[in-house]
């Protein structure tokens, strides 16, 4: 089927069938309805599909929830199927960059049932707590830059900022990818969903295998195309512009983490696990995170609890976390759970895009919700500091390390 006008479905789509189905079998309804849609219908070759049948005894739908990967078995053909095409550009505008994405929608309301209650959160949009970082400008040096100063200005008062945009999003698919194939060599992904799709496998849903944790992961952790995201360049200029100084340095362990459906992070203050000081998190999503409770699991903050005077005092102990190092540093047993000071604002949350990331310091109240979705999460805690302060200082993270060239 070849489209004749391209606003937003696809242009061309082109589908390889053992079966050959000529126009008349299509019937007239079909036909009709694809010619009002601005489709023009075209005959393929036969042999086409006379090879597709050859290679292999069943095809798997190009599209759709049956979409499965195709698995390497025993009977596997040799010679390559045939897939499903679809191109989202004119053939003439192929080459041309992408344009940059929007923002979010606007404000909205969110309500997630949580097993101590339901958190309440507002969602963020049209430029509050939030920064766009043009594709230009994210390796500019300095603290000159205008959305730099914005995004400052935003992180004193807010405690949090996102910056939409700040990492390439191709950089960051291909990330996810690596991540995600060493979550299928464990059997951890449902074989019968695009691999993208992180479908969780059923045999852990239902319990019957753990589902596998990226913490303990530091042969994923340091994978070429992980790394090229956690310590993309962008990232170290970021944090040292936010930070107002010239150099700064990360750790070499990266808190990765790939949250199954129903998990969560409690509330807590990352200081209890890093240590206080002039330190920032960066929170990198490494795929699509939507806020609401059929998200997969989106971060949640209280605007200006790190200064706000009932916060500050009535977490004031809340220092350090535990043996576990997790848990124990939790402030309530899930996010809907947690009795704010009345003084304290509520609670917000945000949408992100692949490239998008939300730096925040280490006095910010901040959760996520329990993934509401059937895939995992994928996303990374990563530190960061002024390169003078003394790696030693506060919790032992591992070692520190400046950009490496």
């Amino acid at each position: 089927l070849k489209r004749s006008h391209p606003p937003s479905l696809p242009q061309t789509i082109a589908c390889a069938s053992p079966i050959a189905v000529s126009l008349a079998d299509m019937g007239s309804r079909v036909k009709k309805a694809s010619q009002g849609a601005g489709y023009v219908i075209r005959r393929r070759p036969a042999a086409a599909f006379a090879a597709a049948a050859a290679a292999t005894p069943a095809v798997r739908r190009a599209n759709g929830k049956g979409a499965g990967r195709q698995r390497r078995r025993q009977d596997a053909p040799t010679a390559p199927v045939p897939r499903a095409v679809c191109s989202r550009r004119p053939a003439a505008a192929a080459t041309a960059p992408p344009p940059e994405p929007p923002l979010p929608s606007g404000p909205r309301t969110i309500r997630v049932p949580c097993e101590g209650g339901v958190l309440v959160a507002e969602v963020i949009g049209g430029g509050v707590a939030e920064v766009r970082v043009p594709a230009r400008c994210r390796l500019v040096e300095g603290r000159s830059a205008a959305w730099a100063a914005t995004a400052r200005d935003i992180l004193r008062a807010e405690g949090l900022v996102v910056l939409r945009g700040l990492l390439p999003s191709g950089l960051v698919r291909a990330a996810r990818g690596a991540c995600l194939r060493a979550l299928d060599r464990g059997g951890a992904l449902d074989p019968e969903w695009p691999l993208d799709d992180a479908r969780v496998a059923l045999e852990c849903m239902e319990g019957v295998r753990e589902p596998p944790s990226l913490l303990r992961r530091l042969d994923v952790q340091q994978l070429p195309a992980v790394l090229h995201v956690l310590e993309h360049s962008a990232l170290f200029s970021a944090a040292a512009q936010l930070l107002g100084v010239d150099e700064v340095v990360t750790t070499a362990y990266k808190w990765l983490r790939a949250v199954p459906p129903g998990k969560f992070t409690g509330p807590h203050m990352d200081r209890a696990y890093v240590g206080a000081g002039t330190r920032l998190t960066a929170w990198v999503p490494l795929g699509d995170v939507s806020a609401g409770h059929r998200g997969s699991g989106a971060l949640c903050w209280v605007p200006g609890s790190h200064v706000e005077p009932a916060v500050v005092e009535c977490f004031r102990d809340h220092q350090s976390a535990g043996a576990d190092g997790e848990r124990s540093g939790w402030l309530a047993p899930d996010p809907g759970a947690l009795r704010l000071p009345p003084s304290a604002q509520g609670w917000r949350s945000a949408d992100f895009a692949p490239g998008d990331v939300a730096f925040f310091g280490m006095d910010l109240l901040h959760t996520t919700v329990p993934n509401g979705s059937g895939s995992f999460r994928l996303s990374c805690d990563t530190r960061w500091q002024p390169a003078d302060i003394p790696t030693h200082a506060g919790p032992n993270v591992g070692p520190w390390r400046g950009p490496q060239r």
